[in-house]
């Protein structure tokens, strides 16, 4: 699109764009604003005239509905891209067509591994886990890891409900690995067989997500941790989706 193509142009384009959309001025006003040249400023002055994105009035140049739609597009977009550079951590992990809208993570906390700190995102849930408040808990996990059996257990014990769905080999390996340990958590919380892959992690609270991204070898990479309404019900909804094609697991 030509349009985003000259504002691509020049950074000092779209700066005079977004200045003129909070507050019209002379062109002398403008740059002193800016700290930009008087003569720059009017050359791209002229050039808003011309695209009919800008007008003269009383000596100052506002923007006309147009140019104030275009600023106002081209700031969600630059939002947009700011929102996913920051959960990058996260999406990138995720198949394309189960990532969430990017600008709903824009308030979240994501937490990523390093190689300087490999737990860092598994230390972040725990501790948010409990300190954190609900009456229920719904978990989807791609593996069954006992790094977060004891905020869990926790939880289940001070009387919060939980229900948990796991692949299929997921519960298989638990039941196998520790069969009695095994039966005191299938009595303990409501537990589901999912007949294929799970791609995401999510632990929701009453009005709030964590969500995870794990690698390839089940390994916790990235959390985010969010309690923005639009984010809980998009997991809330992932979560429904895997949970209704699973089967409870009976003692």
């Amino acid at each position: 699109m030509e349009a985003a193509r000259f504002l691509a142009g020049s950074p000092d384009r779209y700066r005079l764009l977004a200045h003129l959309r909070e507050r019209p001025g002379s062109p002398r006003d403008v740059a002193d604003a800016l700290d930009a040249s008087r003569r720059s400023v009017q050359r791209n002055l002229a050039e808003l005239v011309d695209r009919g994105w800008a007008e003269k009035r009383d000596g100052d140049y506002r923007l006309t509905t147009s140019g104030a739609l275009v600023a106002r597009a081209h700031a969600d977009y630059l939002d947009a891209l700011s929102a996913v550079e920051a959960a990058a951590p996260v999406l990138e992990r995720l198949p394309v067509e189960r990532a969430p809208d990017p600008t709903w993570l824009a308030d979240a906390d994501v937490v990523a591994a390093d190689a300087e700190r490999p737990q860092a995102p598994v230390s972040h849930y725990v501790r948010r886990l409990r300190e954190r408040e609900t009456t229920r808990i719904r978990m989807l996990a791609p593996v069954l890891s006992r790094i977060f059996h004891e905020a869990h257990a926790e939880l289940v014990l001070s009387g919060v409900d939980t229900e948990v769905v796991l692949p299929a080999d997921g519960v298989e390996t638990a039941r196998s690995m520790n069969p009695l340990e095994f039966e005191v958590v299938v009595r303990a919380i409501d537990l589901y067989r999912h007949d294929g892959p799970v791609e995401l992690g999510l632990t929701l609270g009453d009005d709030w997500v964590l969500a995870g991204a794990y690698d390839d070898d089940g390994q916790l990479r990235a959390v985010a941790e969010s309690d923005d309404p639009r984010f809980v019900e998009w997991a809330e909804d992932a979560y429904e989706e895997y949970r209704s094609r699973a089967e409870r697991v009976r003692s």
